[in-house]
């Protein structure tokens, strides 16, 4: 039988996944470290407001109170969000735009006093979430994070096929012989965990596909093309910053959802308390953080919200 290691397809495919690791390797370390630091953001969040938690519970005042305290901190500013308190002596976190475009969380004390502030794009979450998507280095930076995803997907399907057992035992396929020593066991121990761990890394790297730009972007043509999803796309990603949140769109699937008549009672029905949807809020006891927002506001990714309606 001859030696499959000799033949013209098996080195060609050999150099694609010796050339493919040696580039995705560096980012690969780089998104898995920044990806599992990622993962502790609640605590990470938690130490960051340290000085916001923990504070007199007397004398509360009302979710509405404490947004307009924010509002009269930041002249000009629109109201975003709120973020109920974890326990009853911690400041709420109310999210405000401010004219200049920026954005800003306000800490408010149980008794309607502002605290503090805090640059969202300027936490340690967001600089890692920055870290692992784009590098630091904005657009080009998420296009090299995409050709690493794409190039590790290459690596991984190639080392999969010279690790195709080709009619031997289970031994170096399913198990390592590391009783062979030297360059041998090392090459057992690299085929067979690549192998063991081929499946997770594959649907990590698909699944996180449509949250770039490039991908992202194709993966929205191919929908509209095909008619798959009428509406706003329901994940961010791509090329237009803005295309997650396509206010003509919304205003369509609006319009579609309830009649005229109806859409014009509802702009002058009265607005529900903030108050009000904060205490309905807690007796749903939802994890934190749980964040109130008005309608129409574009959602802050990995938080879970309640929409306000108002």
């Amino acid at each position: 039988m001859a030696d499959i290691s000799r033949m013209p397809l098996y080195r060609t495919i050999w150099r694609w996944h010796f050339y493919a690791g040696l580039f995705v390797i560096p980012f690969i370390l780089i998104l898995s470290l920044t990806g599992a630091a990622y993962l502790f953001k609640p605590q990470i969040d938690r130490w960051e407001e340290r000085d916001w938690r923990g504070l007199a519970a007397a004398q509360r005042v009302d979710a509405d109170a404490q947004v307009a305290a924010a509002l009269a901190a930041f002249p000009g500013a629109a109201f975003h969000s709120y973020r109920i308190p974890e326990a009853p002596g911690d400041a709420a976190v109310i999210h405000l735009g401010l004219p200049g475009g920026t954005m800003r969380d306000v800490a408010v004390s149980p008794q309607g006093r502002v605290i503090g502030s805090a640059d969202p794009d300027q936490r340690w979450t967001a600089w890692l979430a920055r870290l692992h998507g784009k590098l630091l280095l904005g657009l080009g930076g998420g296009i090299l994070v995409e050709l690493a995803a794409s190039w590790a997907i290459v690596m991984i399907l190639t080392g999969l096929y010279l690790w195709w057992p080709r009619g031997r035992g289970l031994a170096g396929v399913v198990w390592p012989r590391l009783s062979l020593g030297g360059r041998a066991a090392l090459r057992d121990l690299h085929a067979v965990t690549g192998f063991w761990v081929s499946g997770l890394a594959l649907v990590l790297l698909t699944t996180a596909l449509p949250w770039t730009d490039i991908w992202a972007t194709g993966f929205r043509a191919v929908r509209a093309e095909m008619g798959w999803v009428s509406g706003v796309q329901d994940w961010k990603g791509g090329l237009d910053p803005h295309a997650a949140h396509d206010h003509g769109a919304m205003a369509k699937a609006m319009d579609g959802a309830m009649p005229a008549h109806r859409m014009a009672n509802a702009a002058d029905a009265p607005r529900v308390k903030l108050d009000r949807i904060v205490l309905r809020a807690q007796a749903e006891h939802m994890p934190a953080p749980a964040i109130i927002q008005p309608r129409g506001r574009p959602i802050c990714s990995g938080r879970l919200t309640a929409m306000s309606g108002r």
